[in-house]
């Protein structure tokens, strides 16, 4: 660190130069060339000096200084040129410092000031006519010899004080370099290390690669192979499912000989007969099953599983059995074929009035008309709980045949794992025959060679009928009571 005895000289900027260089170089960013070397401290005109800062200052730097601490204000540009004009021509600055001090603005500011009177003596004696400046040429000649030895050991010092900073500076430069040979020498030692290292990570990436290439070969032939035994249990399965159907069939086969004829040919059994008028059960339905907006709003969660079936983005048409006054119909999106099937002629009659299709049919009888592989979907809402266990097992047989692979079911039923639906409102409707544990219907809806099959428990009674409290008995009370009161079964038929 370099120490600061001469006050001509910055020594904080000149040391926080010298210690940027060094970081600079420590670095590595020594091929940049030095910035030129400027001791001059920096230019601060426009606030008052001390007087010995004030006096150490030459030329402009004093002109310009010297007016905020003995006038107070900034010098404006004539008076600056003026001052300079004083000082190049030989004026002593301490004569123009005296003059601008004991000018009255000076008087009126009373910097604190040094040393002066000799200097507004000079000026006082120059102001008188022709023996004032014999006077000022006698006095100088008298103090040259003084001022000579001033000089000379001003510039003594001076030169002293440059060869201790070269000496610094060399020194300084000298403990860069070695930084810099040493940073080098680093360097290279550290690129040899991770050339061998990529060398390494470059041998075990080549392993590692052949390696995956084996894995997925070996993947290939597996997931090939699991393919082909699926396959073949998915083919034994339709065979044994298509036997089992069959040998279920042979006491009540249904002989369609002419459409005419199909709904005598159907078992009495299978037929869905209800000796409750039309008129009574519309009725029934208007009080208890809610307006059709209510029933569009809990329908509507079906709809985005029907953009997922691909043999009704093809054409097939979808089926409403029990399909009432059309809500679930007249949502479904314009570009989908859709076909009601209700056995309540007024139901039918009120799909018609909406330019709905609708058949007055009882559903099991429609479908056994129906060829293999003609409809892209099957939806019956709170419909099997109206049928006994045959008839149930009917429908899902026939839907197995009717659906086009891909096709899908979705029958919705109440609850009965919501306590107060299975024992209280289940039992309202005088048509329904018994609750249907969900547990069961995913069952048989599989057995019957459906996939994918998917439990939608929904509608649960509103948080406000809850019990009011943080504990397991009335989170159990929550479930039992309070739970959905509806649920679907979903599934699709398989594509092979």
């Amino acid at each position: 660190m370099l120490i600061p005895n001469n006050p001509d000289l910055d020594f904080q900027e000149l040391n926080r130069r010298i210690e940027a260089e060094v970081e600079r170089y420590r670095l590595g960013n020594s091929e940049r060339a030095l910035p030129v070397f400027n001791p001059s401290p920096a230019e601060r005109y426009d606030r008052p000096y001390g007087w010995m800062q004030l006096i150490q200052l030459e030329d402009e730097a004093l002109a310009r200084a010297a007016y905020p601490t003995l006038i107070g204000r900034k010098a404006e540009n004539a008076e600056l040129q003026g001052t300079l004009n004083k000082l190049r021509s030989g004026w002593d600055k301490f004569e123009v410092l005296a003059e601008m001090r004991y000018s009255p603005e000076g008087i009126a500011h009373n910097a604190d000031v040094q040393g002066l009177r000799r200097a507004r003596l000079k000026n006082t004696i120059r102001r008188i006519p022709v023996v004032g400046k014999l006077m000022l040429s006698a006095y100088g000649m008298m103090l040259n010899e003084a001022r000579n030895r001033h000089y000379i050991a001003r510039m003594d010092l001076l030169t002293r004080q440059i060869k201790q900073h070269n000496g610094e500076l060399l020194g300084h430069k000298d403990l860069v370099q070695n930084q810099h040979d040493a940073q080098q020498k680093y360097l290279q030692e550290l690129n040899t290390y991770l050339l061998d290292h990529q060398k390494v990570l470059q041998e075990h990436h080549e392993a590692q690669k052949r390696q995956a290439e084996q894995f997925e070969q070996f993947k290939a032939q597996e997931i090939a192979r699991l393919e082909a035994e699926l396959k073949q249990s998915r083919t034994v399965q339709q065979e044994l499912r298509a036997r089992l159907q069959q040998l279920e069939r042979q006491p009540r086969q249904v002989a369609v000989a002419t459409p005419h004829d199909t709904a005598a040919a159907v078992p009495a059994v299978l037929q869905h007969q209800s000796s409750i008028p039309d008129s009574f059960y519309l009725a029934f339905e208007n009080r208890f099953r809610g307006d059709a907006e209510t029933i569009r709003g809990r329908q509507s969660y079906y709809l985005p599983i029907l953009d997922a079936i691909m043999p009704l983005s093809r054409g097939l048409p979808l089926v409403d059995i029990g399909c009432g006054r059309g809500e679930w119909l007249q949502m479904l999106p314009e570009h989908y074929s859709r076909i009601g099937v209700d056995l309540n002629s007024m139901n039918v009659e009120a799909c018609h009035e909406q330019g709905l299709s609708a058949v007055q049919q009882d559903a099991l009888v429609w479908l056994a008309q129906q060829p293999e592989n003609s409809l892209a979907a099957v939806t019956a809402f709170h419909v099997i709980e109206h049928l006994t266990f045959e008839q149930f097992n009917t429908l899902l047989d026939e839907c197995q045949r009717v659906l086009a692979p891909g096709g899908v079911i979705i029958f919705e039923t109440p609850n009965p794992e919501n306590l107060v639906s299975a024992a209280t409102h289940f039992y309202t409707d005088p048509t329904h025959l018994h609750p249907l544990p969900p547990a069961f219907t995913e069952f048989l809806v599989e057995f019957k060679g459906f996939e994918q099959v998917q439990i939608h428990r929904l509608n649960p009674i509103p948080r406000e009928y809850a019990l009011n409290e943080d504990s397991e008995v009335a989170r159990r009370c929550d479930a039992l009571f309070y739970g959905p009161q509806d649920y679907a079964v979903v599934a699709s038929k398989s594509l092979t």
